[in-house]
């Protein structure tokens, strides 16, 4: 039996937008820095930023100072359930798609369930890597007393600030910028 052309185009089509899907990059750590961008050393007074290892929601283990070795990190505290948290993710997005090769982001849910926070990643378009910290230890070390909150590492480790109740993408924007020298 012949299929006429118009249903192995459509058959085509579908297979490459579901391959294009599945090939969407969630959760990747940067590469290299590029060439050329280079970082602000961080003012003599700030503090060390806590050392960090969470493990991401995909099983694997991330080590942040090793990752504050080569880049800035920002850490986005979130809970699925925050409002806050969602409205604020949209802007964090359009930082993130900015500066995804320089700076490493991170997300940090405390007391979502592993299930909803899969749900709240997918829904909210976050590409970056994202952890779960059921016992509350990276939101004592970090000091969050509710969600959200953003701080930024410097390259090297310095606690440079952060963002009680969130940040908006320009002042994220802005600030990240104020880090790199190109």
């Amino acid at each position: 039996m012949r299929r006429p052309v118009s249903a192995l185009l459509m058959a085509g089509l579908v297979a490459g937008f579901l391959a294009g899907c599945a090939a969407t990059p969630r959760g990747r750590l940067p590469g290299p820095v590029p060439s050329g961008v280079e970082f602000r050393p961080a003012p003599d007074d700030a503090p060390p930023a806590p050392a960090l290892t969470v493990e991401l929601t995909d099983g694997t283990t991330l080590d942040l100072a090793e990752q504050w070795d080569e880049r800035p990190v920002a850490l986005v505290f979130f809970e699925t359930w925050c409002t806050r948290c969602a409205d604020q993710q949209g802007p964090i997005n359009d930082v993130v798609d900015e500066y995804e090769d320089e700076v490493l982001f991170v997300g940090v849910a405390n007391l979502s369930e592993p299930a909803d926070v899969a749900a709240y990643v997918e829904e909210n378009d976050i590409t970056y890597p994202v952890a779960a910290d059921p016992t509350g230890d990276a939101w004592l070390m970090y000091a969050v007393a509710e969600a959200p909150l953003v701080a930024l590492v410097s390259k090297g480790g310095s606690l440079l600030r952060g963002w009680p109740e969130g940040v908006t993408g320009q002042e994220l924007s802005t600030t990240i910028a104020d880090l790199a020298v190109r």
